[in-house]
């Protein structure tokens, strides 16, 4: 037992020394580092640019739906009509879905399939759909009818609309 001690007094009297020796550095280390560099604040790079509140909407080209309507096809409307089948259905006395069923819905007055629940805003519009009707509200329905419950983003490709509107007149 006394040996243990001797040995731990002889390892404490050289540990000692040399955490104090460690410390010191690392003191001196942090004053130095605080005495010659000076943190200098952050510059804010670049410039802000306020943006009025009045954006203006890029002006969209009207498009021709009769030279479109010309270049419809009717097979590639039915593949891009799959996108709608989720909420709509085309076959005759199938029902509706979640959005009304289709079949014969060209020339049909708008909220006119009975059984389903219209939103007001379809009601308020009235009118029927036709060809130009049917092309604005697929492309952007929320635009076309503000309130409807229709949730889809709208195609945004007119040629595609062409095609699905040559494809629901061919549903009768």
């Amino acid at each position: 037992m006394q040996k243990l001690k001797i040995f731990l007094k002889e390892q404490f009297d050289n540990f000692a020394p040399a955490m104090t020796i460690a410390l010191g550095v690392a003191l001196f280390s942090i004053i130095a580092a605080n005495l010659f560099y000076h943190q200098k604040p952050m510059l804010k790079r670049g410039f802000e640019v306020e943006i009025g509140k009045t954006v203006v909407k890029k002006a969209e080209k009207p498009i021709d739906l009769a030279a479109l309507m010309k270049l419809a096809d009717a097979k590639r409307g039915a593949k891009i009509f799959k996108k709608c089948a989720s909420c709509h259905n085309v076959e005759k006395n199938s029902g509706n879905k979640v959005g009304p069923n289709l079949f014969g819905i060209v020339g049909n007055a708008r909220a006119s399939i009975s059984g389903f629940a219209y939103s007001n805003a379809m009601k308020a519009k009235g009118g029927s759909w036709d060809r130009d009707s049917i092309d604005q509200f697929i492309a952007k329905p929320q635009d076309f009818i503000s309130g409807t419950k229709m949730a889809f983003p709208g195609l945004k490709k007119p040629q595609d609309r062409a095609d699905v509107i040559l494809f629901l007149e061919k549903q009768k």
